[in-house]
């Protein structure tokens, strides 16, 4: 994905301007009681990671691009270990040997192939621990180009709904809403899933 490492400068400031707790307030009432073992996959530059890890929790950051990571590395929470691993294997992950508390995928879904997805799922779901959740946002843009230039794919809730239905895991929350960002072409739905 070279627009990722073309513009990591301009995306790093983009994304840590937003307020993490702001951003994920439709599903923070769905974590579990007590912080835990985490994990942030499609990390970015770890905006998210860090927040989770200012709340008590241990968090692995698994970020396939290097300009991020590097970039994450430098302003990273001392509870934060970065991971070079990407979707659908999550390979180095699994090569832990951990279950996790929770998982988180913000903004990465749509960068999946239709193809990759049925197994994306299962392995995420492989790594959650009993009563674990499982957080996906979807994003929706009706821009073209954007779609075009930043390698997205089409999504929705229905075909997650269903990748559980197979994986009797349980969908505890949907929610909707417009871009944190102002864009009227984009939109978000964010779902929680549990072991």
């Amino acid at each position: 994905m070279t627009y990722y490492s073309d513009n990591a400068l301009v995306l790093f400031e983009q994304y840590h301007q937003s307020d993490p707790g702001s951003m994920h307030a439709d599903w923070l009432q769905y974590l579990p009681g007590k912080p835990g073992l985490a994990c942030d996959i499609g990390a970015g530059t770890g905006r998210d990671a860090n927040w989770l890890a200012q709340q008590g929790w241990e968090v692995f950051a698994v970020e396939p691009e290097a300009a991020f990571r590097e970039a994450g590395k430098k302003l990273s929470h001392a509870n934060v270990a970065w991971l070079d691993d990407y979707l659908p294997e999550l390979s180095e992950l699994y090569r832990l040997n951990q279950r996790f508390d929770l998982i988180l995928l913000s903004a990465v879904w749509m960068h999946l192939p239709e193809a990759e997805r049925e197994r994306a799922f299962r392995n995420l779901t492989e790594l959650l621990a009993p009563g674990g959740r499982l957080v996906i946002s979807l994003r929706h843009s009706s821009n073209e180009e954007e779609v075009r230039v930043r390698g997205f794919y089409c999504v929705s809730v229905g075909e997650l709904e269903q990748l559980a239905e197979e994986r009797e895991v349980s969908l505890i929350s949907v929610t909707s809403k417009p871009d944190g960002q102002g864009r009227d072409y984009v939109s978000w739905e964010t779902m929680v899933f549990q072991r």
